[in-house]
């Protein structure tokens, strides 16, 4: 460090100077990193550096250098702070990517529900073919081909059966918003009538199923 008086005639103390030179050092010093003692030591000269000459307290600090190190407990203490830093913000890093993939999945679900409600469930046609998807998905191919050996116009006629304005489908509507009207005891005995006439049908499968949903299998 290179000092001079700033009064000639003036007394001054032969600690000003270095105490003038410490504050500035330990001002720069705090944005330095205690790992990096090199870099701090560059940072810190340069830094004191551009504020001479220093004046106060009756000196002028005209040159100053700057030698930094790091006593074992020092820098032991501050790489066990920086290995917690970087395990706190891969945590934090962890936290954020789980959010962003759970609200991900969640935007997801709202998608494919309102998918199902307005585009499938609202045609039954487009819902039938949905249930042949889904329950063939893992034999298709990712080009959205169906399966080798499907037949293609038992598949139209199928989807064909289900367009709306089609009688059974047209039966089916009229069934559901009859049916929505009726007490719950009134929709047992439907179903009681719909398996006996199954049943003279000679559909004994079905008529026992309806049965089974009407609570009256014995």
């Amino acid at each position: 460090m290179t000092w001079r008086r700033a009064n000639t005639s003036a007394p001054a103390s032969r600690h000003a100077a270095p105490c003038l030179a410490r504050r500035e050092i330990e001002k720069a010093a705090e944005l330095c990193d205690v790992l990096r003692p090199g870099a701090a030591e560059q940072d810190i000269t340069v830094t004191v550096q551009e504020q001479l000459p220093l004046v106060a307290d009756g000196v002028v600090v005209t040159d100053v250098q700057v030698r930094v190190s790091v006593d074992d407990t020092t820098l032991t203490a501050a790489l066990h702070s920086e290995r917690l830093r970087q395990e706190y913000q891969r945590q934090e890093e962890r936290i954020l990517r789980d959010h962003e993939l759970d609200e991900l999945a969640r935007r997801q679900v709202r998608a494919r529900e309102a998918f199902l409600r307005e585009e499938i469930l609202a045609n039954p046609a487009a819902a039938r073919f949905y249930g042949l998807l889904e329950g063939t998905s893992k034999h298709w191919s990712r080009l959205g081909g169906p399966p080798t050996g499907t037949n293609l116009n038992n598949l139209v006629r199928e989807i064909q059966q289900w367009q709306p304005g089609q009688q059974w489908v047209t039966v089916a509507q009229l069934l559901h918003d009859f049916v929505a009207d009726l007490t719950e005891e009134r929709r047992k005995e439907l179903l009681t009538l719909l398996a006996d006439a199954v049943r003279a049908f000679g559909d004994e499968h079905t008529a026992h199923r309806l049965t089974l949903l009407s609570g009256e299998a014995r």
